[in-house]
């Protein structure tokens, strides 16, 4: 089952798409804020990201751009209450599928969830693409044989955060372990085997 994450400063449009998108048969989480946007990708991996444009603090676009740092392979469409052609072209240049204005009707878009989660990144790009620097860095630590209680202490982060960078790999590299997510990454030369 798709996991679908919605960023919404409104509550009440919260509510109403989540319950939208779970009669399409998708999971839901939410965020009012992107500090906590941020903090439910890092939990959840979502597949899809719905997001509003204005929120408060921190905007749409900032955000937008911080979950493609995160994860290239997370679909994502903006939403906002005013349509401003300057701020879609933004958005579909900084790695949006859309960029749609409320009010939406319901079909519209549950039909375009479908439609993005089908033409995710990840079909088209190499993990080489997909992979963070980050990534990469703890990929060179696991070939060594580094535990992520030894991980976090090297890269000075916490552990849980060492095992999304984990979890993350080995979901991009199709791997069912770590020792598999380290045999593809030097197979496909993303790691020196040294």
């Amino acid at each position: 089952m798709h996991k679908i994450l919605i960023i919404d400063d409104d509550k009440d449009i919260r509510s109403v798409l989540s319950d939208l998108v779970k009669s399409g048969g998708y999971e839901t989480f939410t965020a009012g804020n992107g500090k906590t946007a941020l903090k439910e990708i890092s939990t959840h991996c979502p597949d899809m990201v719905l997001l509003d444009v204005k929120l408060p603090g921190v905007d749409g676009m900032t955000i937008l751009e911080r979950i493609r740092n995160i994860d290239r392979n997370i679909a994502i469409i903006m939403l906002t209450a005013y349509g401003d052609i300057r701020d879609a072209v933004k958005a579909m240049k900084l790695g949006a599928f859309d960029y749609i204005t409320k009010p939406f009707e319901n079909d519209e878009i549950l039909s375009l969830i479908k439609k993005a989660l089908q033409a995710r990144p990840h079909t088209n790009y190499s993990p080489s693409t997909a992979l963070s620097l980050r990534e990469k860095e703890v990929l060179n630590w696991l070939k060594q044989g580094k535990s992520s209680w030894e991980l976090a202490s090297i890269l000075m982060i916490g552990e849980s955060t060492v095992n999304f960078h984990i979890t993350n790999i080995m979901h991009k590299l199709n791997a069912v372990s770590r020792v598999q997510a380290v045999a593809i990454a030097i197979e496909q030369g993303l790691i020196n085997s040294e």
